[in-house]
């Protein structure tokens, strides 16, 4: 399946998808800011921009922003979304195939998006995109575990084992804050067009009623492309999980892993 089909399922969704993702945490856009040395005059790319979860808070901090989005109707949400900002531009394309100016910006981000990119080509030209002392910052939520939602987490895997055993067949319980998987720790430098690599954690939870839960579920391609009649019975029984274990509420953690790094 091709990016495009893969990402064509958050674009039919733009509005349940802005609802209901978690926000990053305003300290990892302060991180951001303070290691990209960002002035109001700075000049931002964000690739992959969806609802504009990553491009308001940007550009309340008084950033010009060109935001990329490949989808029409993301990109189309996050204009009206965004039309109260006079600095951020919402540009709709690939950015792959995008001609953008060169040296041109102080910050090239992507929140949640950049794994859908060849990963080569997107840093060659992140790298071409940048001011020779501009910065990288790539982001997103990773799932975790500690004691809090331990119990939730197990009860809902025999739920998905009896309704959707397909979502089973990958799954890895999730790990501790401190042990989340920093793949990009590797692969940034091996670029060989970053260096000065830094990683911030920031513990995220949040507490769901068991609507706005499945809610959150159903902006997830894989639950998305279950069979209507079976996701609808996976729903009915976790609703009722947390209705009747858990009282009503789900708690939910992860870890907003942002990774951040300067053109050589």
């Amino acid at each position: 399946m091709g990016m495009r089909t893969s990402l064509s399922v958050y674009d039919a969704i733009a509005a349940l998808y802005d609802r209901a993702r978690p926000s990053y945490p305003p300290a990892l856009f302060d991180d951001i800011c303070a290691y990209a040395r960002l002035g109001h005059d700075a000049r931002l790319l964000e690739i992959g921009a969806g609802t504009g979860q990553a491009t308001l808070p940007m550009a309340r901090r008084g950033c010009s922003i060109d935001a990329i989005e490949l989808g029409a109707k993301l990109a189309a949400f996050t204009r009206a979304k965004l039309a109260g900002c006079p600095k951020v531009r919402v540009i709709q394309g690939d950015f792959a195939r995008l001609d953008l100016r060169h040296g041109h910006y102080d910050l090239v981000y992507a929140a949640t998006s950049f794994h859908w990119l060849d990963q080569a080509a997107a840093f060659r030209k992140a790298h071409q995109l940048l001011k020779p002392a501009g910065a990288l910052a790539l982001f997103w939520h990773r799932p975790v575990m500690t004691e809090r939602s331990r119990q939730l987490v197990e009860a809902l895997q025999s739920v998905y084992q009896r309704a959707a055993p397909v979502l089973t067949r990958d799954f890895e319980m999730p790990p501790q804050p401190a042990a989340v998987s920093t793949v990009y720790k590797r692969l940034i430098p091996a670029s060989g067009r970053f260096h000065d690599l830094e990683v911030r954690r920031h513990h995220v939870i949040n507490d769901y009623s068991a609507d706005a839960y499945l809610e959150l579920l159903s902006t997830f391609s894989d639950h998305i492309k279950l069979p209507a009649s079976q996701r609808q019975r996976l729903y009915a029984e976790i609703r009722v999980l947390i209705n009747a274990d858990f009282e009503g509420r789900a708690l939910r953690e992860t870890v907003a892993l942002l990774y951040l790094a300067r053109r050589k």
